[in-house]
């Protein structure tokens, strides 16, 4: 999703999600990710290396990327009739071939939800549009795969983050889901020299996190072979 749409801005901060939705196109250091994931552990859930075990924890969460970490849990099932819900969520009925399980496919939601003019016609139009967009963001970015403002979403990211970094260690797996801009982040908080460059944080605004999109500086085509040598024998902050 590129740029966010002024109209739902305040919708956002309302909810929870203005300061994420802005790393949600972080360009990706797929290299550091790779090494990162080789130190990995499933049973501890944490990077082992030389001097010990770290761990990304819902601080780096609420600090890096702004999400809420305190509140209700997400982890109820929805019940009722799936095409009725999102009618009255979003204003549309979805056909049954719009969901995949028990989730809407973001093809849908990119379909009917591209381009907020379409909705901009009065305030229930515009908060549907949000819904639709927060929706997107957490398909696309939080939980992506191939909540209001009263749910921990920091939560439900750092558990699906853990998730496919267990799944990521498998030989057979080619890819990784989750939020990992907030790998790259994390890493380069905690050992300064991978960082690409050293950025103040001048923005009391906006994520920690997000002052890494203002540096042009670091490549996307680092290989692998110059984050190895360095991430088993680091010290952190």
């Amino acid at each position: 999703m590129e740029g966010v749409p002024v109209e739902i801005i305040s919708h956002l901060t309302l909810a929870g999600f203005a300061g994420v939705v802005q790393l949600a196109c972080f360009p990706i250091d797929r290299h550091l990710i790779t090494a990162l994931v080789e130190r990995w552990r499933l049973e501890t859930h944490t990077f082992h290396m030389v001097p010990g075990e770290y761990t990304i924890t819902f601080q780096d969460i609420a600090i890096q990327i702004g999400l809420r970490i305190d509140g209700k849990a997400v982890i109820a099932a929805v019940r009722g009739n799936k095409a009725q819900i999102m009618e009255d969520l979003l204003g549309i009925r979805p056909l049954d071939d719009a969901f995949m399980g028990s989730g809407l496919k973001l093809s849908w939601l990119d379909q009917h939800f591209t381009h907020v003019a379409m909705h901009n016609h009065n305030e229930l139009q515009l908060t549907r549009f949000a819904r639709a967009y927060i929706l997107r963001l957490i398909g696309d970015f939080m939980l992506a795969d191939h909540s209001s403002r009263e749910y921990s979403g920091g939560a439900a990211a750092l558990a699906f983050l853990y998730q496919k970094l267990c799944m990521s260690t498998n030989i057979k797996c080619s890819g990784i889901g989750g939020l990992t801009p907030l790998l790259m982040m994390w890493a380069w908080d905690r050992f300064p020299f991978l960082q690409p460059n050293n950025l103040v944080h001048t923005r009391p605004d906006i994520p920690y996190g997000a002052r890494w999109l203002v540096s042009q500086s670091y490549s996307r085509h680092d290989t692998r072979s110059r984050h190895r040598p360095k991430i088993p024998n680091l010290v952190p902050l």
